[in-house]
């Protein structure tokens, strides 16, 4: 029984792996706005999620000044999100981004078509869009570190597909 319950565990440790290994081979990632922008997606053209970076720097030595450096950070980075979908989204430099990155992560597989990249691009766009909503109400801060050297706190905000499912349900449950 006992070498039963290690088998089980083990394949299911196994299986898992190899899920997880298979979602990220289909993940493709595009970079913006210098790198503050990091947008996720699948190579079928599905939000995965976004991360935005913004810095602000500690101007005291006041117990609350890493706390206020980190607010102005976490605005910084959120306005820079909300900028991002009504202008970047919208650009030709955003569908650019996109196909090429599919087509870098399409190298190995020498799979690349430049036509559907495009589509893709375009779907990826559209996803953003119809979503902006939620995403924008999803946002919350996934790191934030001090810079000693500069003095500078960097804070990353994400916002995704699943934290918004999440808010959403969230939301719901407590107006029920």
């Amino acid at each position: 029984m006992k070498y039963l319950l290690i088998l089980l565990i083990a394949l299911s440790v196994g299986c898992s792996t190899t899920k997880k290994d298979e979602e990220s081979a289909n993940k493709v990632s595009s970079t913006f706005l210098g790198g503050s922008i990091k947008v996720s997606y699948t190579k079928d053209g599905q939000f995965d999620f976004l991360t935005s970076t913004a810095n602000a720097p500690v101007t005291s030595q006041l117990p609350s000044a890493r706390d206020e450096a980190v607010t102005v950070a976490t605005i910084k980075a959120r306005r820079q999100i909300s900028e991002f979908i009504s202008t970047e989204v919208q650009s030709e430099r955003f569908i650019s981004s996109v196909s090429n990155s599919l087509q870098n992560s399409e190298v190995d597989s020498k799979n690349t078509n430049s036509s559907n990249n495009s589509k893709i691009a375009y779907e990826v766009r559209e996803n953003i869009k119809q979503k902006s909503t939620a995403i924008l109400q999803g946002t919350f801060v996934e790191t934030e570190q001090l810079d000693s050297n500069s003095g500078l706190i960097v804070v990353t905000v994400r916002a995704g597909r699943k934290e918004s499912d999440l808010a959403k349900s969230i939301k719901q449950s407590v107006s029920k």
